[in-house]
């Protein structure tokens, strides 16, 4: 899978899924993941009429959700680009289409974040894609919020924590660190000159900067 640039779930449900045939498959309505201490893409859920109508001349109700693996995409930039033609995609009528193990992203993106003595952080708002296809937690809310809002910047940083802080994903999403570590890490973070350039020119900056927690060179 060729990632061309840097996105999150919320760019990616922005997408069209386009098949191998060049046939324009759907958007993007949600996602599933594993976790075994690396957050892993597995499948997307799609949405959209030109799945409907193929599903209806199947004779399958088009309120179903249709799947497809992570390994069937040849490349994401401005478009998902499938390496198989629409035939091939399977839905959840298809028993074990998602596998036990797997979650979806709406199901995600309600569980609290909790540090390693089970203080509550936040949320995940997002999960974040690099290009060289590792994925993080996106974190909002709680003391993430109430940081950012203290130095103006809410709407202009997000605040990027890497899979391998997660300890546990159950009920809630369980860190490595504490809270007092995390803080420490996302101030000393916000001085960096690149989000001391987006203070400068909050007026007319208009993209969100990507902060970075325990972020290790790879």
């Amino acid at each position: 899978m060729d990632i061309t640039k840097s996105l999150n779930c919320r760019e990616l449900r922005d997408c069209d899924v386009v098949d191998s045939d060049g046939q324009k498959v759907g958007r993007i309505n949600d996602m599933t993941f594993t976790f075994d201490g690396q957050l892993k893409l597995e499948q997307f859920v799609l949405a959209g009429s030109a799945w409907e109508e193929f599903l209806e001349s199947i004779k399958i109700k088009p309120d179903r959700d249709p799947l497809f693996d992570a390994s069937m995409i040849r490349r994401i930039g401005d478009k998902v680009q499938l390496e198989s033609n629409v035939n091939t995609l399977k839905t959840t009528l298809d028993k074990g289409a998602i596998p036990k193990g797997e979650i979806r992203w709406s199901e995600l993106s309600k569980k609290q974040i909790v540090d390693l003595e089970e203080v509550t952080i936040g949320k995940a708002i997002d999960i974040d894609f690099d290009i060289d296809g590792t994925a993080s937690l996106t974190v909002g809310g709680g003391m993430i919020e109430e940081t950012l809002e203290k130095i103006g910047l809410k709407d202009d940083i997000d605040i990027i924590v890497p899979a391998e802080t997660i300890d546990s994903i159950g009920d809630q999403i369980k860190l490595k660190v504490s809270k007092d570590e995390l803080k420490l890490t996302m101030d000393q973070a916000l001085e960096n000159p690149e989000v001391r350039a987006v203070k400068d020119s909050r007026d007319v900056h208009r993209g969100v900067v990507k902060v970075r927690l325990f972020h290790k060179p790879r």
